[in-house]
């Protein structure tokens, strides 16, 4: 017979501002777990922070821009413009994957070469990351199938991957 529990479940400030529910049960999680994601660590190069690099992704998906060629009578420069606004939005989301995955490592070598190994704490992290990059990767086919996709979604999620301001963990 199948049991049901009630999950209690920590609930901050910051939870309570996240609109997206997939986005507010991975903090949740990540809190639970004390398993706060790898920050991306820029060795040796001057310029954008990470933040600023990606933050053209959450416009990319916005339907403003189609919706003002469509209204303009250019229903196929619309089209076109969202193919290549998606296109641009699966590049970037190519590079933050590789990103996210090398910090990982990163983060994995410098656990063990304080002689501070924990499994549990890299499994957490790698399904904590990986459910956001899939999340993105979701957002990114919905928007291909035309449906709406909200940019606070993808901000929410960006900004628990690349550390909010309730995360913080350097990998070094």
């Amino acid at each position: 017979m199948l049991r049901f529990r009630l999950i209690s479940v920590f609930r901050s400030d910051h939870d309570s501002q996240i609109k997206n529910g997939f986005i507010r049960v991975l903090t949740i999680e990540s809190a639970r777990l004390k398993a706060d994601l790898p920050r991306i660590v820029l060795l040796g190069e001057e310029g954008p922070s990470i933040r600023e690099r990606y933050a053209p992704m959450h416009r990319l998906l916005a339907p403003d821009d189609d919706l003002f060629l469509e209204r303009q009578g250019l229903p196929s420069a619309a089209k076109k413009m969202r193919q290549e606004h998606r296109n641009c939005y699966f590049e970037y989301l190519g590079l933050l994957t590789l990103e996210i995955r090398t910090a990982r490592r990163l983060h994995a070598l410098a656990m063990a070469s304080k002689e501070n190994w924990s499994f549990w704490t890299l499994m957490a992290q790698t399904v904590l990351s990986e459910s956001s990059l899939l999340y993105l990767r979701w957002l990114g086919c919905r928007h291909a199938a035309g449906i709406k996709v909200a940019a606070l979604d993808v901000k929410e999620c960006l900004d628990f991957l690349l550390g909010g301001p309730k995360f913080r963990l350097a990998t070094t």
